[in-house]
């Protein structure tokens, strides 16, 4: 029987595997509907119309905008508004759009909202999000079916028939693994295709040249490289804590309290940039390349500056997942699967 084929059927075959994969599935196709829903090419001569027709009843009733719609020198001879004749955009304008722009006349585009999804911008920040969650559920996965085993006694049951204990957790962690690259791939796929449909339908295309094309996948390449970590980390602390609770437990407590535990230490005991102590600087110094941290603890007018890259942050959280793997693999070697 083939290890890696049976651990992967069973990770896809587990009930919870499925409610996750229709929850993704619903996520990506609820965020595309709601894109869809709200995003528009603009507002539809109707709506200009009625906005129009209400920023024309307000602009009515404002004294000082009849004043100046009545009074084709009233910039000039009001010294009030002097300052408006040194516009460099004065002379570009015409007399009521002066009015608009200076007295306070409304004007049709403030009753009217239109959003206009423009996938150039806004698709990466997006497909980052996809991947980001599908490395959390496969990080969940991956603890929960380790700690199931453990929990269950199917663990000593799997190593009477495989008592090679390293190939066991090989063939488990890179199921795991597999599936999570499958996962985000799919997951990412499927955002691509509903948001660039949505874009050409409801919205704004863009233009994705070969430098959009490059920094796009770049910055997916390194989050789902995260997400693999992600993957790992869950798989060796569930390995190493034998329960999905521990595992679990140690994930959310940092991602509650552990933060702001780091934040109030660092209030305590002042240190110049305070913010290398948290994981989530890393991780942003990794998903988006680099970050520049300031120091203002001098009160001087050029602040220390602190730049962490994409290389900095990978060494630390790569470092981290090794520590945790190698610790679940010595674990597992020596410890009694009782």
């Amino acid at each position: 029987m083939n290890l890696f084929k049976a651990e992967l059927r069973r990770i896809v075959r587990r009930r919870l595997s499925l409610i996750f994969g229709i929850l993704a599935l619903a996520g990506v196709v609820v965020l595309s509907g709601f894109i869809w829903a709200i995003s528009s090419q603009g507002p539809s001569e109707a709506e200009l119309a009625e906005a129009q027709e209400m920023a024309d009843d307000w602009n009515m009733e404002n004294p000082d905008y009849v004043d100046c719609i009545g009074e084709e020198d009233y910039f000039e001879d009001n010294e009030f508004y002097e300052w408006a004749l040194t516009d460099p955009e004065y002379e570009e304008l015409s007399h009521q759009e002066r009015c608009e722009a200076y007295v306070g006349g409304s004007r049709a585009s403030d009753y009217v909202w239109t959003y206009t999804f423009d996938f150039e911008s806004e698709g990466p920040s997006m497909l980052l999000g996809v991947v980001i969650v599908a490395g959390l559920i496969m990080m969940m996965l991956a603890s929960s079916a380790i700690g199931a085993e453990w929990s269950s006694g199917g663990m000593s049951n799997l190593m009477v028939w495989h008592p090679n204990r390293m190939q066991v957790w090989g063939a488990k962690l890179g199921a795991a693994l597999a599936l999570c690259a499958v996962a985000m791939i799919a997951l990412a796929a499927l955002a691509f295709g509903l948001l660039f449909l949505t874009a050409a339908v409801r919205g704004e295309v863009g233009t994705l040249d070969g430098p959009w094309w490059e920094e796009t996948l770049e910055v997916l390449l390194r989050t789902g490289v995260l997400a693999l970590g992600m993957t790992t980390l869950g798989a060796s602390l569930a390995m190493l804590g034998r329960h999905t609770a521990i595992a679990g437990g140690v994930i959310a407590g940092y991602l509650i309290i552990g933060d702001l535990i780091v934040q109030m230490a660092s209030m305590a005991m002042p240190m110049p940039f305070p913010e290398r102590l948290s994981l989530y600087t890393w991780v942003i110094a990794w998903i988006s390349g680099r970050i520049e941290l300031t120091d203002w603890s001098d009160m001087g007018m050029n602040p220390d500056v602190m730049v962490i890259t994409w290389g900095d942050a990978g060494l630390l959280l790569g470092g981290i997942v090794l520590l945790f793997g190698a610790l679940a693999t010595w674990s597992f070697h020596r410890r009694d699967a009782a």
